[in-house]
């Protein structure tokens, strides 16, 4: 298994984790709540570097 397909498997797994995460707090708190947002914006960030690992292996 290459560096980058562990990067993508582990991104993978935090961005899924962080997703389950962000339900429950929208849930709880509502969805323009000050932790909603931030959280969202992590997982933004988790999501563009699944994209770049992604790219990379593809060659884009």
């Amino acid at each position: 298994m290459t560096e980058d397909h562990r990067k993508k498997e582990n991104i993978s797994e935090i961005i899924e984790e962080m997703r389950n995460q962000l339900v429950i707090l929208v849930q709880e708190k509502g969805i323009s709540h000050s932790e909603v947002l931030a959280l969202s914006q992590r997982l933004d960030e988790y999501i563009v570097q699944y994209q770049i690992t992604a790219n990379k292996k593809s060659g884009k």
